[in-house]
């Protein structure tokens, strides 16, 4: 019997994750039609910009810690709580170090237009340094149709805010918002759908 539910789970598990993922290129191909035909290639060059920005940050604040905690033969709650903290924390020291940068950025670029966007994207880090944990218990725990169910909605939604954005004249600030939104989503709503829980007693040694 446990090897059959094992079974049956991953079937599910199979089920919800190509759904995923062919949900979520059909949605980002349709959403792409309706920007691309509002916005301008500088537009998506200026935030296209900052995407080197956010992906090292976002890799540092991860630190390959959702990985360690699947791998784990039985994470604690501890576990868990560590990895909260310290991608918290990360989360903070990249978007602090990079709002001061912002100026540099832009003159690097010659656009200082990037000043306000810069600071305003990179406020994704601090979303997604909150759902790092949580993607960790989701992943670990096999819960696939909620997270398909989580990706799709937020998509869904950011998406057709950034497109009412670009529609009314927000030109790049559509493309960003639509980013900030989605990242902020997916790692909030996260917490409503697993049972654990941060705790303010904060132990690194796990992440050593």
């Amino acid at each position: 019997m446990e090897k059959e539910t094992l079974k049956e789970k991953t079937a599910k598990g199979l089920f919800w994750g190509a759904l995923n993922n062919g949900t979520m290129q059909l949605l980002n191909i349709v959403i792409g039609i309706f920007l691309a035909r509002l916005l301008t290639p500088t537009d998506y060059g200026l935030v296209g910009m900052l995407a080197v920005f956010t992906a090292i940050a976002g890799a540092l604040q991860e630190s390959g810690f959702t990985t360690a905690l699947a791998n784990m033969e039985r994470p604690t709650d501890n576990d868990y709580n560590s990895v909260f903290w310290f991608s918290a924390i990360m989360g903070w020291i990249s978007y602090i170090v990079l709002f001061f940068s912002a100026p540099l950025i832009a003159a690097f670029f010659h656009h200082s237009e990037l000043i306000s966007l810069s600071r305003f994207v990179f406020v994704s880090l601090l979303f997604s340094s909150l759902g790092t944990a949580p993607s960790a218990y989701l992943f670990k725990n096999m819960m696939v149709k909620e997270t398909a169910l989580l990706r799709i909605t937020c998509l869904i939604v950011s998406g057709v805010v950034g497109i009412i954005l670009a529609l009314k004249g927000y030109a790049y600030w559509s493309l960003a918002w639509q980013q900030v939104l989605y990242i902020s989503l997916t790692s909030l709503w996260r917490f409503f759908i697993i049972p654990w829980r941060p705790s303010f007693h904060i132990d690194f040694t796990p992440v050593k």
